[in-house]
C-alpha cells in the first residue's frame, strides 16, 4: 500500500478555500434568512415564503460571489494553514501537546 503525501502549503490552502468555496454554496441561503429575520423580527418561515414569493428562488442566493471571495480568500488561509502550522510546530503527532494544537489554529486563524 502507498503511503500518501501531506500536501504542500500552497496546496494545502488551495483545498481549504475549494472546501470553503463549495461549503459556502449550502450556508449562503441559510445566512441570507437569518440576517432577514434579524433585520424584520419576523419568523423563519414568513422570510422564506416572503422570500420565494416576492424575488424567487434564486433570490437565496444574492451576493454569492462576495461570499465565494471571503471563502476563496481569508478562510482558504485559515483552514489550509492550519495543518503545515500545526507540523512546523512539532504538533502534528497523535500525543501531540493540546497547547501546540490551539497555538497553531490561532496562528493560521489570524493569519486569514
Amino acid at each position: 500500500m502507498t503511503e500518501l503525501r501531506k500536501p504542500s502549503l500552497i496546496q494545502s490552502i488551495g483545498l481549504g478555500g475549494a472546501s470553503c468555496i463549495f461549503t459556502v454554496n449550502f450556508t449562503h441561503p441559510i445566512e441570507l434568512v437569518k440576517t432577514r429575520m434579524q433585520v424584520s423580527g419576523v419568523g423563519m418561515g414568513e422570510v422564506i415564503s416572503a422570500t420565494l414569493k416576492n424575488e424567487g428562488a434564486g433570490s437565496f442566493w444574492k451576493g454569492i460571489v462576495w461570499a465565494w471571495g471571503r471563502e476563496g480568500s481569508y478562510a482558504s488561509i485559515k483552514l489550509g494553514a492550519y495543518a503545515p502550522v500545526r507540523d512546523a510546530l512539532g504538533a502534528g503527532g497523535k500525543d501531540a501537546n493540546v497547547g501546540m494544537k490551539f497555538v497553531a489554529g490561532g496562528l493560521s486563524g489570524g493569519g486569514g
